[in-house]
């Protein structure tokens, strides 16, 4: 993320976007305010309100844009004519690769999963909650198209793939609550950090 000061005058939807996913990721959607939001932006809060209407809006903005991010870097992979391991495989480091480098909008996501599951939310935000968690699944989809691909050629192997899935979802999803970047990590290590996540992920399905 750019520093907020120069993205606020350089591109201030984004500059406010950033701002808001963090705010969301540390103190969840019902404890942040529009003022904390300014208050980090060291903006005013009509600043704010004039690019999004509400607190609301910025939240499910937030939600398209990781769900935007995930399905930027999986879909030409998932189209490509790799073979289902190594694709799916591909898949993955994509995947875990994207949750790092958008964690707090990746965060975001994960909250509306719970307030979803929770009920704790409007009529109107729950319809939202609903079409959102739809592409979630969408994102799912890829993933099992190749894993039945490579069950039907013998080269991944599940009983139930449907199953087996969710732990592979689980262990890739975990890394948005316990990563922390440290300063001075370098490509290579998070490069080798996402390859070990991915092996852990995916040894259930890989032969």
């Amino acid at each position: 993320m750019a520093n907020p000061n120069e993205a606020l005058v350089n591109e201030p939807r984004e500059a406010i976007l950033d701002a808001a996913a963090l705010c969301f990721m540390e103190r969840g959607f019902n404890a942040t305010s529009i003022d904390d939001i300014a208050r980090r932006l060291s903006a005013t809060k009509g600043m704010v309100y004039h690019y999004f209407s509400s607190k609301a809006e910025l939240f499910f903005e937030i939600h398209h844009r990781a769900m935007d991010a995930l399905f930027d870097g999986l879909t030409p992979i998932a189209e490509s004519g790799l073979p289902a391991p190594e694709r799916f495989t591909a898949m993955a480091e994509s995947y875990v690769r994207t949750l790092i480098l958008t964690q707090p909008y990746q965060r975001t996501v994960s909250e509306a999963v719970q307030m979803l599951l929770r009920s704790s939310t409007t009529a109107e935000q729950r319809a939202q909650l609903e079409r959102l968690q739809a592409r979630r699944n969408r994102c799912e989809e890829l993933f099992m198209a190749v894993l039945e691909e490579g069950i039907g050629n013998g080269t991944m192997q599940a009983i139930r793939p449907r199953v087996s899935i969710k732990p592979v979802f689980g262990a890739m999803n975990s890394v948005i609550q316990w990563y922390h970047p440290r300063e001075g990590d370098t490509p290579a290590q998070l490069t080798e950090l996402i390859n070990e996540v991915v092996q852990v992920s995916l040894r259930g399905v890989m032969k």
